[in-house]
């Protein structure tokens, strides 16, 4: 847009110069030598105003609170990075300016990022003003980069097009018969544990790492609920030091994809982030080779899946012998749903993979982090893990899903972890940002104002830049009191004033996009806590470990966790 109005401008100014040359019949450079020169120099200095006096002395938005220690051209970009976590720069500064409604950072180039805390302010711009507000564009190429063109790069009618006909695969309903899937994999993920027991000689105790034990688990299910292939992840996990693979001819696994695409480390994670200003994927680094080899191979795999599925289901059609199922998996669903008649008619087949690749990416990454953490917590609350297996002990040796979700503590229990880890920095990177928004939770899901809006009296001009983070409301002791950190399954039971609304709990966010397979999320996490509470006891964690940053989720790499299992 600058180029843009620096082009318009310089063109009428050489316009102007060539008619005074003319008229004076005076030698000098030409309009193109003029031009350029011009173009130039009005483009630096508008660039120089936009990056260093407009933040500082021009914005409305300049006497805002928010971080002064401010690198002069990156911002608070070099302390994202720095950081412990994606998001302890966040509940630093909401309890450095408690009861702001409103924080101003500065991002590259001194852009700046407006971060709501108010459940006031999350209601109105999830719910009131929901689509007044639209994904950045370099936070949709970053995405689109990342996994391609689903819901999750989607705005206004397209979004809401697309949103009614995927609501059908996560209705109550269809989510329900899943249930044995959850249960089969929940009894083959104990027998993991129980090889990892039979690995330690010398003791009646085993270690996991907690994020690939529950990323091979959750990617086990999302293969059989969204593709109806069962990847067989947990069967080939050894503890022997063996090496196993699902498919030993395939060029990869989509475990080892999906550990490239969200395991990138520091470089890799910066290059995602840069990629949404500048491509920069085509340097010949390693790093850059790795990830585009990982999202390459599962763009051509999902598409060849798709173009097989169809191919069947169009046999079958013109045979006279297919017939529609009440349980079908997403990618059946949308094949059939895609012919003439059907919800997802005229539907593209690059939208169809776009969707797989962001609810495969979503539905297990998040899981598997929401289930590490929640381990984590049991090895440092042990009194926490009691109470959850008291709670337990007194159902059925084999319940259903219907008496687990009558469990009050479990139910708090992972409300809690939810609360203080939320899978994804922000809203597009958890299920919830990637199912609908991811979410996210990337280093940034960034929304934008795609009208002129008013915030509590405050107005925010089109293109204004928001930072919608999770963990603000749900960190904020301004809401939740002092004791904001330490996790407490009983808080529940006794809410009051603005933790009682729903806008203080943004795990799974709120309004039109909340997040559309969060009860398939809750019901998968409470079937597999229930069989490892009811059958292990978790010990301790082994060693020390570290909360991936950069990066779009709060991925515990590295937590290992000793266990036991219970008997008699």
């Amino acid at each position: 847009m600058d180029l843009l109005k620096c082009s318009g401008l310089t063109a009428l100014e050489v316009f102007a110069i060539t008619k005074v040359a003319s008229c004076l019949q005076t030698d000098g450079l030409s309009a193109t030598q003029a031009g350029c020169i011009l173009l130039v120099i009005q483009y630096l200095l508008l660039k120089c105003y936009r990056v260093f006096l407009y933040p500082k002395y021009f914005s409305p938005f300049r006497h805002l609170p928010g971080p002064t220690d401010n690198h002069f051209f990156f911002g608070q970009f070099l302390n994202f990075l720095k950081a412990e976590t994606p998001t302890s720069l966040y509940t630093k500064w909401i309890r450095q300016h408690p009861g702001a409604p409103l924080i101003r950072y500065l991002s590259f180039a001194n852009t700046e990022v407006i971060v709501p805390t108010s459940v006031e302010l999350f209601k109105e711009i999830l719910q009131t003003h929901c689509y007044s507000f639209q994904k950045a564009h370099h936070w949709r190429r970053m995405m689109k980069n990342l996994s391609g063109e689903g819901i999750i790069v989607m705005e206004s009618d397209k979004h809401r097009t697309h949103r009614k006909m995927l609501n059908g695969p996560y209705s109550t309903t269809s989510v329900r018969k899943l249930e044995p899937t959850f249960k089969s994999k929940a009894v083959e993920m104990t027998q993991v544990f129980d090889r990892a027991i039979a690995a330690n000689r010398y003791g009646s105790t085993g270690v996991i790492d907690c994020t690939e034990c529950f990323s091979n688990t959750t990617l086990d299910i999302m293969g059989i609920a969204i593709l109806g292939i069962d990847l067989g992840n947990l069967a080939a996990t050894a503890f022997d030091g063996s090496s196993k693979t699902p498919d030993q001819d395939a060029e990869l696994t989509f475990a080892e994809a999906y550990r490239i695409i969200f395991a990138q480390g520091p470089l890799g994670e910066i290059i995602t982030y840069i990629g949404g200003f500048i491509p920069i994927r085509w340097l010949p680094i390693r790093v850059n080779r790795e990830y585009l080899l990982a999202t390459s191979w599962l763009e051509n795999y999902l598409t060849e899946l798709v173009r097989k599925r169809r191919t069947e289901i169009a046999a079958s059609v013109a045979a006279g012998k297919h017939e529609k199922s009440d349980s079908r998996d997403l990618i059946t669903f949308l094949t059939e749903e895609s012919l003439p008649g059907g919800l997802a008619e005229g539907i593209a087949e690059i939208e169809v993979v776009g969707h797989l690749l962001q609810f495969m990416a979503a539905g297990h990454e998040t899981s598997a982090n929401l289930l590490s953490w929640s381990l984590y917590t049991m090895a440092e609350r042990p009194h926490i893990q009691s109470k959850l297996y008291e709670e337990l002990s007194g159902l059925d040796d084999d319940p259903v899903f219907t008496a687990l979700n009558k469990l009050p503590y479990l139910d708090n229990f992972i409300k809690e972890v939810l609360r203080i880890y939320p899978p994804g920095k922000h809203h597009l990177v958890t299920f919830v940002m990637v199912m609908e928004l991811i979410a996210a939770a990337a280093v940034g899901m960034f929304r934008e104002t795609a009208v002129d809006v008013t915030l509590q009296g405050v107005k925010f001009p089109k293109g204004t830049t928001f930072d919608i983070i999770p963990s603000v409301p749900m960190l904020n002791p301004f809401i939740w009191g002092k004791d904001v950190d330490e996790p407490d399954p009983t808080r529940w039971d006794r809410l009051s004033g603005d933790n009682a609304s729903p806008y203080a709990f943004e795990a799974f966010s709120q309004g039109p996009r909340i997040c559309i397979g969060r009860q398939m999320a809750l019901m998968e996490t409470k079937i597999i806590l229930a069989e490892i509470v009811r059958n292990f006891r978790i010990l301790k964690v082994e060693k020390e470990f570290k909360v991936e940053n950069p990066s779009p989720v709060m991925r515990p790499s590295g937590l290992e966790v000793r266990f036991e299992r219970i008997t008699g």
